[in-house]
């Protein structure tokens, strides 16, 4: 169990960090203390139904996003993941994909 709390942890930092929010800003717009939330982010506490809601709107995600923090490691992992994203892609996201692809890889 614990290993989910330190996987939901370092996700929720990787999304903060994304939104360019510090701890202590986040906390203030969720209405907690700094502390409370380097906790979350270090696996030591875990948040009530009512603090992923709050988290959700400040990060302006879905509350399902802050459950995606698969730690993909084996190439299988990372292809089944890809193929996933792929086919929900639109036609003009593939072309996107697709010039990206062949820009990383050559």
């Amino acid at each position: 169990m614990d290993n989910y709390k330190k996987k939901f942890g370092k996700h929720l930092q990787v999304l903060r960090k994304k939104r360019n929010y510090t701890q202590w800003k986040l906390a203030e717009i969720i209405g907690v203390d700094s502390k409370y939330l380097s906790r979350l982010e270090s696996g030591y506490s875990s948040p009530s139904f009512d603090m992923l809601q709050k988290l959700a709107e400040a990060l302006k995600v879905d509350i399902e996003l802050l459950f995606r923090f698969t730690d993909m490691e084996t190439r299988e992992e990372l292809e089944q993941e890809i193929c996933k994203k792929l086919k929900s892609a639109d036609v003009k996201e593939l072309k996107l994909i697709l010039k990206l692809v062949n820009d990383v890889i050559l």
